[in-house]
């Protein structure tokens, strides 16, 4: 099926997941050949929820270039060194109302230096689909990671994530990106985010990372290492609430990670699941 919108044009492939709201497909952008994903309202009335969405990551991406240009101007790091925010959210390739699929909305989606995008796949299918279970350094990037795009949406744009479950948490597991999804519920707020929203976000994130830890998030917490133990206790007090402030834990985690184990790449490594 080929959808078009103006001068561009999608042949819309295979679905690939549905919601109440939504169907995504992959599809390929016909003048460039790029791998997307289309993601279509389920029915008119989801028409706002797609809508948000659009302008949700338009407005991170603002914010993520404004953040880019004040690390520039700060100076004090290599010039070629970038913060990278916009790897953790899709690119918005279009957004438009599709009169041949009965008016619905239309998200066109795609993933910044990714290909393939068969290659980026959810957290939780490494337990649900994969039976597998990641190790404790593994987890590293993958907390750290989703904390600091928390920092770019709760302090840098005012945004509540409000889904930071399993099955949005994305990962590119050579790359090492983690790419929040959906941000169809997402929250702006004019001020401040309410504490419970933002303590919600990290409480999820940490939960959906403990899942993936299975047993090797038990045996840290009785690890007799003290700084295993102290990094697997402050993800479980991430995921009981104690901290709304992603800055804050962002800082405090990575602490923890340098106590552990040099900055440098660690390819992501699973193992069975295990009871």
């Amino acid at each position: 099926m080929m959808l078009v919108n103006g001068s561009s044009k999608y042949l819309v492939g295979d679905l690939v997941a549905a919601t109440d709201a939504y169907r995504i497909y992959n599809c390929t952008q016909e003048d460039s050949g790029r791998q997307c994903l289309m993601q279509i309202a389920s029915a008119v009335g989801h028409n706002g929820d797609l809508a948000r969405a659009s302008y949700i990551l338009r407005e991170l991406k603002l914010s993520a270039d404004e953040q880019e240009k004040k690390y520039k101007d700060a100076g004090g790091h290599e010039p070629q060194m970038l913060l990278n925010y916009q790897l953790g959210f899709p690119e918005l390739v279009d957004s438009f109302v599709c009169e041949d699929m009965e008016h619905r909305q239309a998200n066109v989606l795609a993933f910044r230096s990714i290909e393939e995008v068969r290659s980026v796949v959810p957290l939780s299918n490494i337990t649900t689909k994969d039976r597998l279970q990641i190790d404790l350094r593994t987890s590293g990037w993958i907390m750290g990671k989703a904390l600091k795009m928390m920092v770019l949406a709760h302090h840098n744009s005012g945004i509540a994530v409000r889904l930071m479950n399993g099955n949005n948490i994305l990962l590119s597991p050579e790359q090492h990106y983690v790419i929040i999804f959906d941000w169809s519920r997402a929250q702006l707020y004019p001020g401040d985010i309410p504490l419970e929203e933002r303590r919600r976000d990290i409480s999820q994130t940490a939960q959906a990372v403990i899942t993936v830890l299975g047993s090797n998030f038990r045996k840290g917490a009785a690890s007799e290492d003290k700084c295993v133990k102290q990094y697997v206790d402050y993800i479980s007090r991430l995921a009981r609430g104690v901290d709304g402030d992603a800055k804050r834990a962002h800082k405090k985690f990575y602490e923890l990670v340098d106590a552990l184990w040099k900055r440098e790449y660690y390819p992501f490594t699973t193992e069975p699941l295990s009871d």
